[in-house]
């Protein structure tokens, strides 16, 4: 069968075509395959160093707007940190990307 993912959760991939819609297992598919239905479905499967990263990218993103919301530094220091946090992200998916561990399509999936 051929089809568009119109539905997919941690389980499951529901495609469409003209004629039907089928629920199949993502278990089925090599983990390739069910990574790239998920990037392509818009919620990528990342490895956990990706996820990690991007995580602790966001917990201090996160921590610096505290710290300036409580006036322990000044908003342009957290500006200036957050803009080199997101700066050292990118170059760390991109280089991800570069090197294969992740898809284009995650990529595209991911934040700029």
């Amino acid at each position: 069968m051929s089809g568009t993912v119109i539905a997919l959760d941690a389980h499951t991939a529901t495609f469409s075509n003209a004629g039907e819609v089928v629920v199949l297992p993502l278990s089925i598919f090599p983990e390739s395959e069910q990574r790239r239905l998920a990037a392509d479905y818009g919620t990528p499967i990342l490895p956990a160093p990706i996820r990690r990263a991007i995580d602790g990218a966001n917990r201090a993103i996160a921590r610096s707007r505290q710290r300036a919301a409580k006036g322990l530094c000044t908003p342009e220091d957290s500006a200036s940190f957050i803009a080199r946090t997101q700066s050292a992200l990118t170059a760390y998916l991109d280089a991800q990307l570069a090197s294969g561990v992740l898809t284009p399509a995650e990529r595209a999936a991911l934040p700029p």
